[in-house]
């Protein structure tokens, strides 16, 4: 256990505090992002329109929402940024 677990066990005795390391660095789910980002262009030629892609907090990967998810989609974005954690969610994003 080291200093920061710690303090937080310290400081918060009732509660059950659980550490646990995350699946991908946020080195890599950022540079997963951002490919997927500059590619946007690339999957709106395909038909594809991506409203957002963000890495996942608990680090167990990226989300990428789409408008609507073909059904080859997932597989053709895990194979073309070679990254197995990827989510595909539908919906898009509408400005407030």
């Amino acid at each position: 256990m080291d200093q920061i677990d710690a303090a937080l066990r310290s400081q918060h005795p009732a509660l059950h505090i659980a550490f646990a390391d995350a699946r991908h660095a946020r080195t890599v789910l950022n540079q997963v992002t951002e490919r997927i980002k500059k590619d946007i262009p690339y999957w709106r030629a395909n038909g594809v329109a991506v409203a957002a892609v963000v890495p996942r907090a608990d680090g167990s990967g990226v989300t990428v929402l789409v408008r609507q998810v073909p059904a080859d989609l997932a597989a053709a974005m895990r194979e073309r940024y070679e990254f197995p954690n990827l989510e595909l969610k539908e919906g898009e994003i509408i400005p407030a």
